[in-house]
């Protein structure tokens, strides 16, 4: 354990560091996975595994101007096994937005990158994990817009996750309980008369969040449901410093959504789903706005390490 906790010292330290919308908010990523693997508990495996997930959606019926398609594709790979308790891993994932304004009605916006290092341990039928995570939003083909939001927001992270399996199986479920704390906030604009507004993520002092996700197999295993819902509140500060971020809280402000619909179930699961989710915040435009939005998806996972 020494040595691992030694790694992932490093790990964290060396990280550079690269939005509030994480890409990820709709998954919760287990690299030990939720069923051991019965590896000795001495056994020390590197570059253990790794794997992917991706979903491509449409808004519809509920969005604003800058929303018309969406692309989120991530992967990790675990660096490090100990047994079938202790794992290291690297994680990477995308959130590419587009909007609806050119001529095949698909014209690239904004894309939300996050990057980190993530240590997970079992506890019994638990999970605690810490990390860190880079974050950073950044426009695309905005020169003829003539505005620009550029975001960068790392944080340290850790988090709960505690399984749900009743004896009468009739669901199963996952409730992942997070917090984040910033500890590099920028939020560049373009024009300067924008950069006062709020929110402003300069301010950002941290965030709790938690995520309850339920799926079940139909009659044939072959299909499944599945929901998730998720909240997250957001805690601005009143000063944008780094060592006076904790002067006084200025805001706090809420974000969440909610996701349903079938699967199709293999080694891999392809959900098909409606979400919806309300965001204080896009991060898209200079001027912050807060938006309502609903997509119709198509979803791939490895439902082993995801949920």
């Amino acid at each position: 354990m020494k040595r691992v906790l030694t790694i992932l010292s490093v790990g964290i330290l060396a990280t550079p560091s690269f939005a509030q919308r994480f890409p990820i908010r709709f998954q919760s990523l287990n690299p030990l996975g939720f069923e051991k693997q019965n590896i000795p508990a001495d056994q020390t495996s590197w570059m253990h595994a790794l794997g992917g997930w991706g979903e491509f959606s449409g808004y519809r019926i509920v969005r604003d101007n800058e929303h018309a398609w969406l692309q989120r594709l991530g992967g990790y790979v675990e660096l490090l096994r100990v047994g079938d308790e202790t794992s290291f891993a690297f994680v990477s994932d995308i959130e590419f937005i587009a909007d609806p304004h050119n001529d095949i009605r698909f014209n690239p916006r904004a894309i939300f990158w996050e990057e980190g290092f993530l240590f997970t341990q079992r506890l019994e039928e638990t999970y605690w994990q810490l990390g860190y995570f880079h974050r950073c939003k950044h426009d695309i083909d905005n020169r003829i817009l003539g505005i620009e939001r550029s975001l960068i927001f790392g944080s340290l992270y850790g988090a709960y996750l505690l399984p749900w399996r009743p004896e009468n199986q009739i669901a199963e479920g996952l409730f992942t309980f997070r917090a984040d704390l910033y500890t590099i906030r920028q939020d560049d604009r373009f024009p300067a008369a924008t950069r006062p507004l709020e929110p402003n993520l300069k301010r950002m002092i941290g965030t709790l969040g938690a995520t309850a996700h339920f799926r079940k197999t139909l009659s044939s295993r072959y299909w499944g449901i599945f929901s998730t819902f998720w909240s997250m509140v957001n805690f601005y500060g009143e000063k944008e410093g780094i060592i006076n971020r904790f002067d006084g809280i200025r805001s706090v402000l809420f974000n969440g959504g909610m996701t349903l619909g079938i699967a199709v179930q293999g080694n891999v699961h392809m959900r098909l789903g409606i979400s919806y989710e309300y965001l204080s915040d896009t991060g898209i435009n200079p001027v912050p706005g807060k938006a309502n939005l609903m997509t119709v998806g198509v979803t791939f996972i490895d439902p082993t390490v995801m949920w």
